[in-house]
């Protein structure tokens, strides 16, 4: 792949291992900063999940003046589910071609690459110096920038959390200190909730068993989102919470007519589940 400037040419390619002398040392000269630039070899070369099809390069007349590293990495974000993402970082590019788009057409020739398309990411993502967003990473190298301002995320709900909630209860249940107010019934939930990964529980006179993750077998499906939720745990009028939140349809229940009202009725267990602390 070659990309021509007003007065230069130059190719992006990937690495090969002939290229590691000159790519260490183009990053040791440009990240003076950090360790002195000598991280290359740590930080990728001996990276166990170090692939060299994800370092492209930037040749001109058989040297290097550019290269640009990335990094696949997976996250957890649920046992049931696991994300590819890839991250871009550390783009140098030699003090004497810069300016001249090499950097832009790095990420490009990367994010058209084969390994690319093999390995399809769901997210690219990259930490930039804000100084060079606008005119390097955005919109050339088709990137989205993130609001330029600290944000605080509160996590207010956890599946495990519930689960572990759901086996007190159990527990409570085995020693018949709720048998007055259990009779025989069977209802399987699924929770769609936006901001966290499904999650399917049965309620039954024996108690609550959890799983993460869909299932296909369910008689309600409730959906909606953390804020709404979390009202719904918080305040002590938790069924008239519910009611104003279907009311307004920021939650929906959709299912089985009689699954519902058996729902409704016992809607003391997912309270009992629900107060008790799942943050």
């Amino acid at each position: 792949m070659t990309y021509m400037s007003e007065k230069r040419e130059y190719c992006c390619r990937a690495f090969r291992d002939e290229d590691e002398e000159e790519v260490s040392q183009l990053v040791e000269n440009v990240f003076v900063g950090f360790l002195e630039g000598r991280f290359w070899k740590w930080k990728y070369k001996l990276n166990p999940s170090f692939n060299p099809s994800l370092v492209m390069v930037a040749e001109k007349n058989g040297a290097i003046i550019g290269c640009n590293h990335w990094l696949l990495k997976k996250l957890k974000l649920a046992p049931s589910f696991e994300a590819k993402v890839i991250l871009g970082a550390d783009v140098a590019v030699d003090p004497e071609y810069r300016g001249k788009g090499i950097g832009t057409s790095l990420l490009r020739s990367l994010r058209s690459s084969e390994i690319m398309t093999k390995e399809q990411p769901s997210i690219a993502y990259s930490f930039v110096n804000p100084s060079l967003a606008k005119r390097f990473h955005t919109p050339a190298a088709g990137y989205i920038p993130a609001p330029d301002r600290t944000v605080l995320y509160f996590k207010i709900l956890n599946w495990k959390k519930f689960a572990e909630n759901a086996n007190m209860l159990n527990k409570q249940i085995a020693a018949g200190k709720f048998k007055d107010r259990l009779s025989k019934f069977e209802v399987k939930v699924l929770f769609k909730i936006a901001g966290a990964p499904p999650l399917h529980f049965c309620m039954s006179e024996k108690g609550v068993t959890v799983s993460d993750g869909e299932e296909q077998n369910t008689d309600l499906t409730i959906t909606g989102d953390l804020v709404t939720l979390q009202k719904i745990r918080a305040e002590k009028k938790r069924k008239w919470n519910l009611f104003k939140a279907l009311f307004t349809m920021k939650l929906r229940i959709i299912g089985k007519p009689r699954k519902l009202l058996t729902f409704y009725r016992n809607f003391w267990i997912l309270q009992e589940i629900l107060s008790r602390k799942v943050t």
